[in-house]
């Protein structure tokens, strides 16, 4: 008898954790207006979809609040949410955060170092401010989103990713690329 109820108590727990996971995340984007209701059942539409992800707006329009509903809403809610800031990160560095290097990869490279696709892994990389990256990693990020594949510095063969990727900008990409001013260089 105690070890129904204990599995039914971890049951009921579990229960409640997912639902207090998904009211967080819709729940921190507030308003009632019209345009947030459709925002919030866009949320609940997409979260399911295995797909990567651009959310486009201005500046303090709640972008990683939105992408953390996502993630929080998606079946990849129980594995790691990772922000990343692109435009906090020198591009001289950005590979290496972003994909690691193997010991000896370069000068001073003593130890393996994971980088935060690694530390993705099975959940959510979200690149915010993903329109200030060089054309250099936007052509690795590529193979990332296309292939699902990465190297990490001084790694001769490629490491499968299992992530999502959700990116966020406040430039006009398309306009940028019409342009022909998307990159930074």
């Amino acid at each position: 008898m105690a070890a129904i109820n204990k599995d039914e108590l971890k049951k009921e727990c579990e229960a409640v954790k997912e639902a207090l996971k998904k009211e967080f995340a819709i729940g921190q984007i507030i308003g009632k207006s019209a345009p947030i209701r459709e925002i919030h059942k866009q949320i609940e539409n997409i979260s399911p979809c295995n797909i990567n992800i651009l959310i486009t707006g201005e500046s303090g329009t709640g972008k990683e609040l939105v992408a953390r509903a996502i993630h929080y809403l998606s079946l990849r809610a129980g594995k790691p949410f990772i922000p990343v800031n692109c435009s906090a990160i020198p591009e001289n560095l950005f590979e290496n955060e972003l994909f690691g290097h193997v010991k000896g990869a370069f000068t001073g490279a003593c130890d393996h170092h994971n980088g935060l696709v690694k530390e993705a892994e099975g959940g959510t990389l979200f690149l915010d401010e993903i329109g200030t990256i060089s054309q250099n990693i936007q052509a690795k990020l590529l193979r990332l989103l296309q292939d699902k594949e990465y190297k990490p510095l001084g790694c001769p063969k490629p490491k499968n990713a299992d992530i999502r990727i959700i990116a966020a900008t406040n430039k006009d990409l398309y306009t940028l690329v019409r342009e022909g001013a998307c990159t930074t260089d």
